[in-house]
């Protein structure tokens, strides 16, 4: 009793000090649990869609507990390097060093507690607000979030494994340290550090690498591949600028007695290197933390903003079906079932071109093997096809060929199929009623060619090369303006057809056929709700995710503060006794803050510039490939994150200052 009785005795009186981990606490315990609320709630079943957003916020789930357990493990560090002296006295004044690990258990058993309680309630009352917004995100009308007691458990038993890890490393801390180090390591510096020139150089190198793989990624795939290796190198260049290239460049400025030895410069200098190395950690943590920010909401709402766009680009009008056989029958075919249902089709366009093959474009060559780096879709449209589209006459010899790169690029002067080539004549920027946009490959290239018979053993050899059950040929493409309840019911009477090739449409209650594949109808109301509702879950984890690191960005900088304000106190005060004015301390202080602070939201703003390119690439694969939306959003991202960063600076910096001007 009389341990818990002084862990309780302790929280109260040092609430300034164990306020900040407790409020870190209880919010992510928050945030855990709203998604684990939202993800183990029965109404999620009941949304279109749901198993694919079970999956995004399972993954949303892990990145919060990975983030949360570290950000933890950091603040509580912070706590107990604040407490050291306190143990000390403990230690000193009687107390082993058994019964005060056992006050820091008590302790931490209570804040854990406190954690569930506060959180579980705090946590359900946000659930509901945070899926209202996710509702209406993904386009959704159903707002009764359904509570499940299995979402409370699961993340109380997440929290309990942290506290009990952090229970391990306050035993370990307190255990490993004498009386004498516990009272001074409260109040311990650290050493100045030396100059690495070889690991600044490294970091420089590392950084160039990073910065070098996302500016030559040259598809969506290639993107793919190497983001997560350029993430890696950055975060390594990250860290070694701050702890070596910075260090290196205060030695040399050091070195310069023009520039060094003024107050204002000496006194900036001298108290970076002093403690960099501590710093270095600290800055490079917010530096990465802000960049998460940013490349978190840019990619999730530049995919959310870009849907609309996408299809403006692929529908030519609101229904899109596509019969795999030739234009004539698919077109009485399509007339006669509308008819018989009473279905009309208005603004109808019809076109014919040939089955996708899908493989790698290099230098001019297609290849049936899957080379991320270039893969891409080709069709084949013939003269006449495209004089129907958009009016213009061509005339092709058989080895000649017209190029439409619809998606991505083609500068070629040929290009080859196996033992086929064909010499391009002309490069078109568009076709009239046309798509823009694919939905099977990042890269997209039409062929414009004299006839069909010239392509069809293209077209053999690609089926015979892939495996495919069924030859590839010509399908036929019809574009009409339908309204939504007649697009569910065609699609529906559609169904019970199969088509095979030249081979007459039939329908499969009549059972003479045996192979074949349906028509296929897409209608921009099912597309967009589809699209809403993965882009919505995109960017409610973003949002999420965006926000942990935000609130984990802010509680850094404020420990950040404190710390440097009570190692300053002291430096400042002897400052001042030996004749620097106070003026001059608050404008030392105000440019040191200055550099410490907007030096990480700059260092974050190059690196997303050069991650940029490669962030274009990868949503890009989702179908947002409009540049210029994309840049506006993550403007708009960076400016709004770079206002909360501001304002985070105004009210820690305000801490600092009253430490160090006290």
């Amino acid at each position: 009793m009389f341990y818990i009785k002084l862990a309780s005795r302790n929280i109260r009186q040092s609430m300034s000090n164990f306020l900040p981990f407790c409020l870190s606490s209880v919010v992510m315990f928050i945030m855990n649990l709203i998604i684990t609320t939202i993800l183990f709630s029965p109404s999620l079943k009941k949304l279109q869609g749901g198993s694919s957003f079970a999956v995004l916020l399972g993954l949303g789930l892990i990145v919060l507990t990975i983030f949360a357990t570290i950000f933890m493990i950091y603040s509580y560090r912070f706590l107990l390097k604040r407490r050291t002296k306190e143990f000390g006295l403990y230690n000193i004044l009687g107390l082993k060093k058994r019964h005060i690990v056992r006050i820091s258990i008590l302790e931490l058993f209570m804040m854990f507690l406190a954690t569930v309680i506060a959180g579980t309630v705090l946590g359900i009352i946000l659930a509901k607000f945070f899926y209202l917004i996710f509702i209406h995100l993904l386009g959704e009308n159903y707002f009764d979030l359904q509570w499940s007691p299995l979402a409370v458990m699961i993340v109380t038993v997440i929290f309990a494994c942290i506290y009990l890890l952090l229970m391990i490393i306050s035993s370990f801390s307190i255990r490993r340290q004498s009386s004498l180090e516990l009272l001074k390591n409260a109040s311990k510096g650290e050493k100045e550090p030396k100059s690495r020139g070889i690991l600044a150089l490294l970091g420089i190198v590392s950084l160039a690498i990073g910065y070098y793989l996302a500016v030559t990624v040259t598809s969506p795939l290639d993107a793919l591949t190497k983001f997560f290796i350029a993430v890696l190198f950055v975060i390594l260049g990250t860290l070694l600028f701050y702890l070596s290239f910075t260090i290196w460049l205060l030695k040399r400025q050091k070195k310069n007695k023009d520039y060094y030895y003024q107050p204002k410069h000496f006194i900036i200098v001298s108290s970076l290197l002093y403690r960099m190395k501590q710093n270095a950690v600290g800055l490079a943590n917010i530096t990465i933390l802000v960049t998460m920010t940013f490349v978190t909401l840019a990619t999730t709402v530049g995919l959310y903003s870009s849907i609309n766009g996408f299809l403006d680009d692929y529908f030519v009008r609101n229904t899109i079906i596509n019969v795999n056989t030739t234009q004539q029958q698919s077109n009485a075919f399509i007339d006669q079932v509308a008819e018989k249902n009473g279905i009309p089709l208005k603004h109808k366009i019809v076109y014919e071109m040939s089955n996708s093959i899908i493989g790698a474009m290099s230098h001019g060559k297609f290849e049936n093997k899957q080379k991320l780096s270039s893969l891409t879709a080709v069709n084949f449209m013939t003269a006449d096809t495209y004089k129907q589209l958009t009016g213009k006459s061509v005339h092709l010899k058989d080895n000649e060929a017209i190029v439409f790169p619809a998606v991505g690029s083609f500068n070629e002067s040929s290009v080859q199929f196996g033992h086929h080539t064909f010499n391009i004549k002309d490069k078109i920027n568009g076709i009239r009623n046309f798509p823009s946009i694919s939905l099977t490959a990042s890269n997209w290239l039409i062929l414009i060619v004299n006839s069909k018979s010239q392509i069809q053993p293209v077209l053999d050899a690609a089926s015979k090369a892939s495996g495919r059950q069924y030859a590839l040929g010509f399908e036929t493409t019809i574009s009409a303006d339908v309204t939504a309840k007649d697009a569910k019911k065609l699609n529906l009477v559609l169904s019970d057809y199969l088509v095979d090739g030249n081979k007459p449409i039939q329908r499969i209650d009549e059972g003479k056929m045996i192979s074949g594949t349906a028509p296929s109808l897409r209608s921009y109301d099912e597309m967009h709700q589809q699209f809403l509702a993965f882009a919505g879950g995109f960017l409610f984890i973003g949002l999420v995710l965006g926000f942990t690191f935000i609130l984990g960005t802010a509680l850094i900088i404020y420990y950040k503060q404190i710390s440097e304000g009570e190692q300053d106190k002291r430096s400042f005060e002897i400052l001042q006794e030996v004749g620097l004015s106070g003026e001059e301390v608050r404008q030392t202080i105000r440019s040191q803050v200055l550099l410490m602070f907007f030096l990480p939201i700059a260092v974050a703003i190059v690196h997303f510039g050069f991650a940029f390119i490669m962030i274009q690439k990868l949503i890009s694969l989702f179908g947002a490939t409009r540049f210029s939306l994309l840049l506006l959003t993550s403007a708009g991202t960076i400016a709004v994150v770079a206002a909360i960063y501001y304002i985070i600076y105004k009210q820690t910096s305000r801490a600092y200052y009253r430490i160090v001007e006290r």
